[in-house]
């Protein structure tokens, strides 16, 4: 039996010939005996004949490989090309072609309608001017993917794509000036030929040509792709998110592909419904028993791409744990500085260790007809400082881990916190109500939660963030800490461990000092000396360190999400209502809330959007606080979506407001 790429380009070179009766002898064959082609592999047989000349033109060439395409196409696997987030050029070329499926059925309907052209002109107008503007998906496709197909040595798309797409093109044309010359018996004869060859593009590109530049093209090359589109333009309404490689979060940690390959197999396993019995087994013979704390981070990244769901990892995780535990339980973090970011967080570990200790050790001493009220109401106030150490991590820690492609935190640590936040509420609760029985009784499974989520960092978390970290990054963590807090232990130290005194003396540095230099008096034209490097605005004009002041000084909290779903900006007031840091500017505003409300956040954007609104308010009792919260749609002149502000008060004082007062009343 021949290869299948060799019995390809004998059919393709025999058509080429016009030798058809063998050529169709052999496709027989070919369809018989082949299983599977990859569209790549079709490709691939024509770029070569066409590099030896075997097509007479670039008609021919289409016309054959057109004709090959629709003869095999039941024997091309179809590619997933789901797995491509928003912002990557083949996600926007996917979403395009939805829009283009449903213009086509729309089409259908109209043409299949009787007296439709009379009675539905505006939709046979609007058509005509939807298909017209097919041509920005294409230029796009022309000048955007071809060039780099090309560079790879597959300059046929040029040739065969390029000329389908001009036939559309034509096509929509021919449609529009019928449609406008209301000459309905030609707009009906070429509706339906628009609409196939418009949807037989479609196929082709999903196929064909995303498959093989899914194939072909490196991350870097996406990221060229994706920096070009913008001049072209879209189909769709909203411009696509900026797009930006994920890392891989193997290719900052040391692990052989081998071991993984086994950890990978024993979560497997695990998940598969092994007893643990089992799966320690496995883990001594394969692995010695030993895991590093790198090693399950990686493993659990990788869950999902298994199947394992966030929810499904949430709820075994501490059984999975106890698999490794007995390794994990080696991993220690020694010699790190004061003032480090883990450092502080080991130490606040100690003293909520310290804390629990305490409370189990009361509790235990506890007289249920005599309870000391006032000591367990301090306890609970004590406890509740766990969220700070919780907020510090979700704000500064995480959007550092996600860069190096650790997203995991986000998702299933912050879903853990959340359990926790919520059980220290309720205990609260029922110590506010007396209930000391049902407290008492049931509190140390707050306590194992949160010894749990002690383990989980210090035996996987810490170690890992030491390994995908730089110490640039730790720096730039330590500076946005104070804002957030500490959790029962005072403020550490600033750290920098880059940090030189002005005083210190470089010998590869030659400083150079101007002698005599007199200040130069501001003498102006007209302007003060507050508008030196003024911004002018839309009335009047102000410095950027004035705008800084003037949002530093609102009574509210305001932050600023862009049209691409990035955090851009917060203001820094004295008392905010909810925590914010400097780690979470350029973050994706999904990664900035807890998983539960995230769904929330995304509806309130995709409906300013569209569109749909233009503003949504919540209000919560929050502490002692009545908490205001407005979201608004951010649009320019021109009505473009360009993201959403968040502004956030306290409108207790407002709220409990009654007559007037005209008059000042400073007391």
């Amino acid at each position: 039996m021949k290869d299948k790429k060799e019995l390809l380009r004998q059919i393709m070179t025999l058509l080429a010939r016009k030798e058809e009766e063998q050529a169709n002898k052999l496709i027989r064959v070919f369809m018989d005996y082949i299983p599977e082609i990859t569209a790549e592999e079709v490709t691939e047989v024509a770029q070569k004949l066409q590099d030896e000349n075997v097509f007479a033109d670039a008609e021919q060439h289409v016309s054959i490989e057109t004709h090959i395409f629709g003869v095999i196409e039941k024997k091309i696997p179809q590619k997933d090309l789901s797995s491509f987030t928003s912002g990557h050029p083949i996600h926007t070329f996917l979403e395009e072609n939805k829009q283009i499926k449903a213009l086509v059925n729309r089409a259908t309907q109209l043409n299949e309608t009787k007296n439709s052209f009379t009675d539905l002109k505006s939709d046979w107008i609007l058509l005509a001017k939807q298909f017209t503007g097919l041509d920005i998906h294409y230029l796009r496709k022309e000048n955007q993917i071809f060039p780099f197909l090309e560079k790879k040595g597959f300059n046929h798309p040029s040739s065969i794509m390029w000329s389908s797409d001009d036939d559309i093109r034509k096509l929509a044309k021919a449609f529009s000036k019928a449609v406008a010359e209301n000459n309905e018996k030609e707009a009906r004869i070429l509706l339906p030929v628009l609409a196939r060859e418009a949807q037989e593009m479609t196929i082709k590109e999903e196929r064909i040509l995303f498959p093989t530049a899914a194939r072909l093209f490196t991350d870097k090359e996406w990221q060229e792709i994706r920096a070009g589109e913008d001049e072209i333009g879209w189909l769709v309404p909203e411009p696509p998110a900026s797009w930006q490689a994920k890392s891989e979060m193997g290719s900052y940690l040391n692990s052989s592909p081998e071991r993984l390959k086994s950890i990978l197999g024993i979560v497997n396993d695990f998940f598969a419904g092994k007893s643990l019995d089992e799966c320690k087994t496995r883990f001594d013979n394969e692995l010695k028993g030993t895991i590093s704390a790198g090693e399950f981070a990686l493993a659990e990244q990788k869950m999902e791409d298994m199947g394992i769901s966030n929810t499904q990892f949430e709820a075994k995780v501490d059984d999975l744990l106890s698999i490794f535990k007995k390794s994990l339980e080696k991993v220690s973090i020694d010699n790190l500085e004061e003032g480090h970011p883990l450092d502080t967080f080991i130490k606040e570990n100690v003293a909520i260790r310290s804390l629990l200790e305490e409370l189990r050790k009361a509790e235990k001493e506890v007289d249920l007809k005599n309870v000391d009220h006032q000591y367990w109401e301090d306890a609970y106030n004590k406890l509740w400082q766990i969220n700070t150490h919780y907020v510090r991590k979700e704000n500064q820690l995480f959007p550092y881990l996600e860069t190096k492609g650790f997203d995991k935190p986000t998702t299933v640590m912050w879903s853990l916190h959340d359990n926790i936040r919520n059980q220290i509420k309720f205990y609260r609760s029922l110590l506010d109500a007396k209930k000391y029985e049902e407290l008492f009784k049931n509190q140390d499974e707050l306590f194992s939660a949160i010894e749990d989520m002690i383990f989980k960092e210090e035996k996987v978390l810490w170690a890992t963030s030491l390994e995908l970290i730089s110490t640039e990054e730790w720096v730039e963590i330590r500076k946005g800490e104070e804002e957030v807090g500490f959790c029962l232990i005072d403020t550490p130290p600033m750290w920098n461990p880059n940090w030189k005194h002005p005083g210190t003396k470089i010998e590869s540095e030659k400083v150079q000092v101007a002698e005599n230099v007199e200040p130069v008096p501001f003498t102006g034209s007209g302007k003060t000396s507050s508008q030196i490097g003024a911004i002018n605005l839309d009335v009047g004009a102000i410095t950027p360190e004035q705008i800084n002041l003037i949002f530093k000084h609102m009574p509210f909290d305001v932050t600023y999400v862009d049209e691409n779903d990035e955090v851009r900006y917060y203001n820094k007031g004295d008392e905010r209502i909810f925590p914010r840091s400097a780690g979470i500017i350029g973050r994706q505003v999904k990664y900035c809330h807890p998983p539960k409300s995230v769904h929330i956040v995304e509806k309130i954007i995709a409906a300013f959007k569209s569109g749909e609104r233009n503003e949504a308010n919540f209000w919560i009792d929050f502490k002692d606080k009545f908490v205001y919260i407005q979201y608004f749609a951010v649009r320019d002149n021109a009505g473009n979506y360009k993201g959403v502000l968040e502004i956030t008060y306290d409108a207790k004082t407002a709220r409990g407001l009654k007559g007037e007062q005209r008059l000042l009343d400073w007391k």
